[in-house]
């Protein structure tokens, strides 16, 4: 697998100071599922799912199953999404949204406990796949 899409990115999330700490983490170990996807990552205004279905209607792949893992673990909340990507049923790359999140706020901001996710997005493609492409739809002729 060639991976052709990789970012790491930063992202705050804002809890209201008032929710309790149950509630806290609830919010928490859901905001991957609810909001980690549709997060504006580039200039374009792509965001992962955006993104994901680019990658898969270039190659001519499609989309399977999103399988999601969500742990607590210590100090932090793990997250994982992984969506293959497949063409005639075989798995020939994956989508993959892995987040930890720390339990404690890294600052405030007004009213809100401000946590920081680090997220990292990448998309990997089989390279049989990238190489079918690169030769698909060139037009030959000879001089």
């Amino acid at each position: 697998m060639y991976r052709v899409y990789d970012r790491r990115v930063q992202l705050p999330i804002k809890i209201s100071k008032g929710a309790d700490e149950q509630a806290r983490l609830r919010r928490l170990e859901r905001w991957p599922r609810e909001a980690g996807t549709t997060v504006v990552l580039d200039e374009s205004g792509s965001n992962f799912n955006k993104l994901v279905q680019i990658y898969a209607a270039d190659y001519g792949l499609e989309l399977g199953e999103k399988k999601w893992d969500v742990k607590t673990e210590g100090e932090s909340i793990k997250a994982r999404l992984e969506i293959p990507m497949l063409k005639s049923g075989e798995v020939k790359g994956r989508a993959v949204m892995e987040a930890e999140i720390p339990k404690a706020p890294s600052g405030e901001e007004g009213n809100n406990a401000v946590y920081t996710a680090d997220v990292h997005y990448y998309i990997e493609i089989d390279e049989q796949v990238l190489a079918e492409s690169t030769t698909s739809g060139v037009v030959e002729f000879t001089l």
